[in-house]
C-alpha cells in the first residue's frame, strides 16, 4: 500500500462523511419544513374566524351607522321645520308688536307735548294752525317736466383689486 492508496481512502471516507453530514442537514432543513408548514396550518385554522367576526361586527357597524345616518337626516329636517315654524311666528309677532311699540310711543310723546303745552299755558290747538300756507300763483307748465340727468350709480368698493397687481415695494431683484 502506498500512498496514493491511503489518499484514496481518507478521500472516501471524507466523501462518506460529508454526504452523511449532508443527508442529516437536509432531512433537519425537511423537518422544519414540515414544522413551518402544520404552523401555517393551524395560523389560518385560528385567524380565518377571527377575521370572519371581524368583518361581522365591521358590517354590523356599517349597517348602524347608516341608521345613525338617517337619524341625523330626520333630526336635520326636523330642526329647519323648527326653525322655519320660528321664523314665521317671529314674523307673525313681531310686525303687530312693532306697531303696539309705535303707537305706544306715539301716544307717550303726544301726551308729553300735551302736558308740556298745558305747563306753558298755550290752548291747545291743532299744530298746523300757526303755519303759513304756500300757494303756487300762475298757470301750470305746459308738457312734461325737464328729465334730471342721472346721476352714476355708486359702486360700494370691492375688498379686492380690480387693476393689474402692482409690484412689490422695495429694491428691486438682482
Amino acid at each position: 500500500m502506498d500512498w496514493s492508496d491511503v489518499a484514496d481512502i481518507a478521500l472516501a471516507i471524507f466523501l462518506v462523511a460529508a454526504g452523511a453530514g449532508l443527508a442529516y442537514a437536509l432531512w433537519r432543513l425537511g423537518n422544519l419544513f414540515l414544522q413551518l408548514t402544520r404552523s401555517v396550518g393551524q395560523m389560518t385554522e385560528e385567524t380565518v374566524p377571527i377575521l370572519t367576526r371581524a368583518q361581522t361586527t365591521v358590517d354590523e357597524v356599517n349597517a348602524n351607522l347608516g341608521h345613525v345616518d338617517e337619524i341625523m337626516q330626520s333630526a336635520v329636517g326636523a330642526t329647519k321645520g323648527a326653525e322655519k315654524a320660528v321664523t314665521e311666528v317671529s314674523s307673525a309677532v313681531g310686525a303687530p308688536v312693532r306697531k303696539l311699540s309705535g303707537i305706544s310711543t306715539a301716544t307717550k310723546e303726544a301726551l308729553k307735548t300735551f302736558k308740556a303745552r298745558r305747563a306753558a299755558g298755550r290752548p291747545d290747538t291743532d299744530i298746523t294752525a300757526s303755519r303759513p300756507v304756500v300757494t303756487v300763483a300762475g298757470p301750470p307748465p305746459a308738457g312734461p317736466a325737464p328729465a334730471a340727468p342721472a346721476e352714476p350709480r355708486h359702486r360700494p368698493e370691492s375688498p379686492y383689486p380690480t387693476g393689474p397687481a402692482a409690484p412689490p415695494a422695495g429694491p428691486p431683484a438682482a
